[in-house]
Protein backbone atom coordinates (compact mmCIF):
# COMPACT_ATOMS: atom_id res chain seq x y z
CA UNK A 1 0.00 0.00 0.00
CA UNK A 2 2.62 2.56 0.93
CA UNK A 3 4.83 1.54 -1.76
CA UNK A 4 2.62 1.44 -4.89
CA UNK A 5 2.02 5.42 -4.48
CA UNK A 6 0.56 5.76 -8.35
CA UNK A 7 -2.53 4.29 -7.23
CA UNK A 8 -2.77 5.72 -4.11
CA UNK A 9 -6.13 5.58 -2.95
CA UNK A 10 -7.14 8.88 -1.30
CA UNK A 11 -9.97 8.08 0.94
CA UNK A 12 -12.70 10.65 2.73
CA UNK A 13 -12.74 9.43 6.56
CA UNK A 14 -15.65 10.59 8.92
CA UNK A 15 -14.50 10.28 12.74
CA UNK A 16 -17.40 10.14 15.00
CA UNK A 17 -16.18 11.02 18.80
CA UNK A 18 -16.87 13.56 21.68
CA UNK A 19 -14.99 15.18 24.55
CA UNK A 20 -15.97 17.17 27.21
CA UNK A 21 -15.53 17.72 30.86
CA UNK A 22 -17.63 14.76 31.62
CA UNK A 23 -16.56 12.61 28.98
CA UNK A 24 -13.17 13.63 29.12
CA UNK A 25 -10.62 13.45 26.62
CA UNK A 26 -9.68 9.89 26.27
CA UNK A 27 -11.89 9.06 23.34
CA UNK A 28 -10.68 11.64 21.03
CA UNK A 29 -6.91 11.88 22.18
CA UNK A 30 -6.63 8.18 20.52
CA UNK A 31 -8.65 9.41 17.67
CA UNK A 32 -6.57 12.66 16.69
CA UNK A 33 -3.92 9.87 16.51
CA UNK A 34 -5.54 7.98 14.24
CA UNK A 35 -6.32 11.31 12.16
CA UNK A 36 -2.79 13.00 11.94
CA UNK A 37 -1.94 9.38 10.61
CA UNK A 38 -4.34 9.47 7.65
CA UNK A 39 -3.88 12.89 6.65
CA UNK A 40 0.01 12.35 6.63
CA UNK A 41 -0.89 9.76 4.48
CA UNK A 42 -2.83 11.95 1.98
CA UNK A 43 -6.41 11.01 2.85
CA UNK A 44 -8.99 13.84 3.88
CA UNK A 45 -9.95 13.57 7.72
CA UNK A 46 -13.65 14.91 9.08
CA UNK A 47 -14.78 14.66 12.70
CA UNK A 48 -18.70 14.74 13.17
CA UNK A 49 -18.81 15.71 16.81
CA UNK A 50 -22.10 17.15 19.40
CA UNK A 51 -21.28 21.02 20.05
CA UNK A 52 -19.06 20.61 23.17
CA UNK A 53 -17.11 23.03 23.28
CA UNK A 54 -13.55 21.11 25.01
CA UNK A 55 -13.80 18.83 21.95
CA UNK A 56 -14.14 21.26 19.43
CA UNK A 57 -11.61 22.98 20.48
CA UNK A 58 -8.94 20.67 20.74
CA UNK A 59 -10.23 19.29 16.71
CA UNK A 60 -10.12 22.58 15.89
CA UNK A 61 -6.04 23.47 17.20
CA UNK A 62 -5.11 20.47 15.09
CA UNK A 63 -6.90 22.53 12.02
CA UNK A 64 -9.56 19.47 11.37
CA UNK A 65 -12.87 19.87 9.44
CA UNK A 66 -15.61 19.32 11.98
CA UNK A 67 -19.04 19.04 11.19
CA UNK A 68 -21.18 19.83 14.39
CA UNK A 69 -24.26 18.36 15.42
CA UNK A 70 -27.25 20.58 14.74
CA UNK A 71 -29.28 21.18 18.22
CA UNK A 72 -31.98 19.68 17.33
CA UNK A 73 -30.74 16.48 16.31
CA UNK A 74 -32.01 13.66 14.12
CA UNK A 75 -29.32 11.21 14.56
CA UNK A 76 -29.79 8.93 11.65
CA UNK A 77 -30.69 11.86 9.28
CA UNK A 78 -27.17 13.72 10.71
CA UNK A 79 -25.06 10.98 9.71
CA UNK A 80 -26.23 10.39 6.47
CA UNK A 81 -25.98 13.93 5.68
CA UNK A 82 -21.87 13.55 6.42
CA UNK A 83 -21.54 10.46 4.71
CA UNK A 84 -23.26 12.03 1.95
CA UNK A 85 -22.00 15.42 1.85
CA UNK A 86 -18.34 14.66 2.26
CA UNK A 87 -18.40 11.39 -0.24
CA UNK A 88 -17.34 9.21 3.09
CA UNK A 89 -15.15 6.46 2.26
CA UNK A 90 -14.37 5.45 5.87
CA UNK A 91 -16.51 5.66 8.84
CA UNK A 92 -14.69 4.95 12.57
CA UNK A 93 -16.80 5.46 15.35
CA UNK A 94 -15.28 5.96 18.95
CA UNK A 95 -18.27 7.10 20.86
CA UNK A 96 -20.94 5.99 23.14
CA UNK A 97 -24.12 7.89 23.01
CA UNK A 98 -26.42 4.96 20.77
CA UNK A 99 -25.61 5.68 17.79
CA UNK A 100 -28.30 3.98 15.29
CA UNK A 101 -27.32 0.74 14.76
CA UNK A 102 -29.41 1.88 11.10
CA UNK A 103 -26.81 3.96 10.31
CA UNK A 104 -24.02 1.81 10.08
CA UNK A 105 -26.23 -0.93 8.01
CA UNK A 106 -26.90 2.03 5.57
CA UNK A 107 -23.42 3.13 5.27
CA UNK A 108 -22.57 -0.83 4.38
CA UNK A 109 -25.37 -0.60 1.41
CA UNK A 110 -23.46 2.61 0.76
CA UNK A 111 -19.63 0.75 0.46
CA UNK A 112 -18.40 2.64 3.03
CA UNK A 113 -15.72 0.82 5.53
CA UNK A 114 -17.45 1.24 8.94
CA UNK A 115 -14.89 0.60 11.94
CA UNK A 116 -15.43 0.57 16.01
CA UNK A 117 -12.63 1.99 18.29
CA UNK A 118 -13.07 0.10 21.71
CA UNK A 119 -16.58 0.23 21.26
CA UNK A 120 -19.00 -1.67 24.04
CA UNK A 121 -22.29 -0.75 21.85
CA UNK A 122 -24.78 -2.88 19.66
CA UNK A 123 -23.69 -0.98 16.40
CA UNK A 124 -19.75 -2.10 16.71
CA UNK A 125 -21.18 -6.17 16.17
CA UNK A 126 -22.19 -4.68 13.05
CA UNK A 127 -19.37 -2.59 11.54
CA UNK A 128 -16.94 -4.27 9.19
CA UNK A 129 -13.85 -3.93 11.69
CA UNK A 130 -13.36 -3.81 15.64
CA UNK A 131 -10.17 -2.84 17.49
CA UNK A 132 -10.32 -3.75 21.47
CA UNK A 133 -7.70 -3.46 24.17
CA UNK A 134 -6.69 -6.92 26.07
CA UNK A 135 -9.29 -5.37 28.52
CA UNK A 136 -12.38 -5.30 26.82
CA UNK A 137 -15.22 -8.19 27.39
CA UNK A 138 -16.13 -9.12 23.68
CA UNK A 139 -17.62 -11.98 22.34
CA UNK A 140 -16.29 -12.15 19.06
CA UNK A 141 -19.54 -14.74 18.20
CA UNK A 142 -21.95 -11.57 18.53
CA UNK A 143 -20.06 -9.39 15.68
CA UNK A 144 -20.45 -9.58 11.75
CA UNK A 145 -17.70 -8.27 11.07
CA UNK A 146 -13.54 -8.88 12.46
CA UNK A 147 -12.39 -8.16 15.56
CA UNK A 148 -8.59 -7.10 16.41
CA UNK A 149 -8.19 -7.54 20.38
CA UNK A 150 -4.78 -7.26 21.96
CA UNK A 151 -2.06 -4.70 23.27
CA UNK A 152 -0.85 -4.04 19.47
CA UNK A 153 -4.24 -2.80 19.16
CA UNK A 154 -4.28 0.01 21.79
CA UNK A 155 -3.90 3.55 20.37
CA UNK A 156 -0.91 5.74 22.00
CA UNK A 157 0.89 8.53 20.82
CA UNK A 158 3.50 8.08 18.89
CA UNK A 159 6.08 9.54 21.30
CA UNK A 160 4.86 5.76 23.55
CA UNK A 161 6.38 4.39 20.83
CA UNK A 162 10.00 5.89 21.16
CA UNK A 163 12.66 4.29 24.23
CA UNK A 164 13.67 7.35 26.50
CA UNK A 165 16.10 6.95 29.75
CA UNK A 166 14.46 6.12 32.77
CA UNK A 167 15.24 8.27 35.85
CA UNK A 168 16.74 6.78 39.17
CA UNK A 169 15.10 8.99 41.47
CA UNK A 170 16.35 8.91 45.46
CA UNK A 171 13.53 9.60 46.64
CA UNK A 172 10.34 8.19 44.91
CA UNK A 173 8.33 10.33 42.74
CA UNK A 174 4.59 9.74 42.74
CA UNK A 175 2.58 10.88 40.03
CA UNK A 176 -1.09 12.04 40.71
CA UNK A 177 -3.43 12.49 37.78
CA UNK A 178 -7.12 12.13 37.33
CA UNK A 179 -7.25 12.57 33.76
CA UNK A 180 -7.59 16.06 31.35
CA UNK A 181 -10.56 16.92 33.34
CA UNK A 182 -10.75 15.16 36.52
CA UNK A 183 -14.30 16.11 36.69
CA UNK A 184 -14.85 14.64 40.07
CA UNK A 185 -12.45 16.48 41.43
CA UNK A 186 -10.57 13.96 43.02
CA UNK A 187 -6.90 15.69 43.21
CA UNK A 188 -6.66 17.14 45.64
CA UNK A 189 -7.80 14.46 48.23
CA UNK A 190 -5.45 12.19 46.23
CA UNK A 191 -2.84 14.62 47.55
CA UNK A 192 -3.54 14.89 50.88
CA UNK A 193 -3.95 11.28 51.69
CA UNK A 194 -0.16 10.59 50.50
CA UNK A 195 0.67 13.52 53.00
CA UNK A 196 -1.09 11.75 55.73
CA UNK A 197 0.83 9.00 55.12
CA UNK A 198 4.12 10.43 55.20
CA UNK A 199 5.77 8.43 53.35
CA UNK A 200 9.68 10.55 52.00
CA UNK A 201 8.17 10.80 48.64
CA UNK A 202 7.92 13.33 45.45
CA UNK A 203 4.83 13.93 44.11
CA UNK A 204 4.07 15.44 40.99
CA UNK A 205 0.71 15.94 39.93
CA UNK A 206 -0.78 16.92 36.67
CA UNK A 207 -4.06 19.04 36.50
CA UNK A 208 -5.60 22.02 34.41
CA UNK A 209 -4.82 25.57 35.51
CA UNK A 210 -8.76 26.26 35.76
CA UNK A 211 -9.14 23.48 37.87
CA UNK A 212 -11.00 24.65 40.82
CA UNK A 213 -8.18 23.19 43.25
CA UNK A 214 -5.46 24.11 41.39
CA UNK A 215 -3.82 26.89 43.55
CA UNK A 216 -4.16 25.26 46.35
CA UNK A 217 -2.27 22.18 45.21
CA UNK A 218 0.55 24.46 43.62
CA UNK A 219 0.62 25.72 46.89
CA UNK A 220 0.10 23.18 49.96
CA UNK A 221 3.71 21.80 50.62
CA UNK A 222 6.88 21.70 49.14
CA UNK A 223 7.35 18.09 47.85
CA UNK A 224 4.62 18.82 45.70
CA UNK A 225 5.02 19.86 42.03
CA UNK A 226 2.31 20.95 39.81
CA UNK A 227 2.50 20.10 36.00
CA UNK A 228 -0.56 21.86 33.67
CA UNK A 229 0.81 21.39 30.20
CA UNK A 230 3.41 18.18 29.44
CA UNK A 231 4.45 18.35 25.37
CA UNK A 232 5.90 14.84 25.65
CA UNK A 233 3.92 13.12 27.86
CA UNK A 234 6.17 9.32 27.33
CA UNK A 235 9.68 11.62 28.42
CA UNK A 236 7.65 12.70 31.56
CA UNK A 237 6.97 9.98 32.60
CA UNK A 238 10.37 8.50 32.52
CA UNK A 239 10.94 10.73 36.16
CA UNK A 240 7.84 8.58 37.24
CA UNK A 241 8.69 5.53 39.70
CA UNK A 242 4.59 5.10 40.66
CA UNK A 243 1.40 6.20 39.41
CA UNK A 244 -2.16 7.08 41.11
CA UNK A 245 -4.38 7.91 38.05
CA UNK A 246 -7.69 7.33 36.71
CA UNK A 247 -8.58 4.51 34.42
CA UNK A 248 -8.27 5.68 31.17
CA UNK A 249 -6.27 5.82 28.29
CA UNK A 250 -3.56 7.13 30.66
CA UNK A 251 -3.67 3.16 31.78
CA UNK A 252 -1.92 2.15 29.16
CA UNK A 253 0.61 4.72 28.82
CA UNK A 254 1.91 3.82 32.06
CA UNK A 255 1.93 0.25 31.01
CA UNK A 256 3.91 1.12 27.79
CA UNK A 257 6.68 2.94 30.05
CA UNK A 258 6.60 0.41 32.48
CA UNK A 259 5.20 2.21 35.60
CA UNK A 260 2.84 0.20 38.11
CA UNK A 261 0.03 2.09 39.38
CA UNK A 262 -2.93 2.29 41.41
CA UNK A 263 -6.56 3.12 39.01
CA UNK A 264 -8.76 4.84 40.44
CA UNK A 265 -12.29 3.65 39.02
CA UNK A 266 -14.99 6.54 38.61
CA UNK A 267 -17.23 3.53 37.60
CA UNK A 268 -18.25 0.28 37.45
CA UNK A 269 -17.21 -0.16 34.05
CA UNK A 270 -13.55 1.43 34.98
CA UNK A 271 -13.63 -0.68 37.62
CA UNK A 272 -14.33 -3.93 35.74
CA UNK A 273 -11.57 -3.18 33.07
CA UNK A 274 -9.05 -2.53 35.25
CA UNK A 275 -9.18 -5.88 36.35
CA UNK A 276 -7.20 -7.10 33.58
CA UNK A 277 -4.47 -4.49 35.05
CA UNK A 278 -4.93 -5.84 38.04
CA UNK A 279 -5.09 -10.25 37.06
CA UNK A 280 -1.41 -9.37 34.84
CA UNK A 281 0.04 -7.46 37.92
CA UNK A 282 0.49 -4.85 36.24
CA UNK A 283 -2.03 -2.27 38.78
CA UNK A 284 -4.18 -2.21 41.74
CA UNK A 285 -7.19 -0.45 41.54
CA UNK A 286 -9.91 1.61 43.83
CA UNK A 287 -13.02 2.71 43.24
CA UNK A 288 -13.48 7.16 43.77
CA UNK A 289 -14.83 6.92 47.21
CA UNK A 290 -12.01 4.37 48.24
CA UNK A 291 -9.11 7.21 48.19
CA UNK A 292 -8.40 6.86 51.93
CA UNK A 293 -7.95 3.60 51.13
CA UNK A 294 -4.77 4.54 48.83
CA UNK A 295 -1.49 2.14 49.69
CA UNK A 296 1.66 2.72 49.06
CA UNK A 297 3.28 -0.53 49.89
CA UNK A 298 3.27 -1.46 46.63
CA UNK A 299 5.48 1.05 45.78
CA UNK A 300 8.56 -1.17 47.19
CA UNK A 301 6.91 -3.99 45.11
CA UNK A 302 8.48 -4.70 41.17
CA UNK A 303 5.41 -6.05 39.90
CA UNK A 304 5.11 -5.63 36.68
CA UNK A 305 6.21 -7.24 33.58
CA UNK A 306 8.51 -6.88 30.84
CA UNK A 307 5.94 -6.50 27.95
CA UNK A 308 5.61 -3.42 26.06
CA UNK A 309 2.69 -2.36 24.22
CA UNK A 310 3.43 -3.46 20.43
CA UNK A 311 3.15 -0.21 17.47
CA UNK A 312 -0.30 0.01 16.45
CA UNK A 313 -0.74 -1.83 13.35
CA UNK A 314 -4.71 -0.31 13.05
CA UNK A 315 -3.34 2.09 9.93
CA UNK A 316 -1.99 -0.63 8.22
CA UNK A 317 -4.98 -3.05 8.85
CA UNK A 318 -7.94 -0.40 8.05
CA UNK A 319 -6.27 0.37 4.72
CA UNK A 320 -5.30 -3.12 3.41
CA UNK A 321 -8.86 -3.84 3.56
CA UNK A 322 -10.57 -0.53 2.48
Amino acid sequence: FKKNKKNFLMSNILIRCDASKEIGLGHLVRCLVLANKFRNLGHNVIFAMRDYKLGIQEVSSYNFKIEIAPKELNYYNWLCFCTNNYDINVFIGDVRDKLPLKSIITMKRQSILTIAIDEPSSYAKECDLSFYPPHANVNKLDYKGKVYQGLEYVILRDEFHEDYKKTKNDIPNILVMMGGTDSHHLTLDIVKQLLILRHNINISVVIKENHKHYNVVNKIENNVKVYSSIENMARFLNNVDFGIISFGVSAYELLANQIPAIHVCLDEDHQEASKWFTNNNYSNSIFKNQIKDIDLSLLGKVFIQKQRIAKSSIISRIFNLV
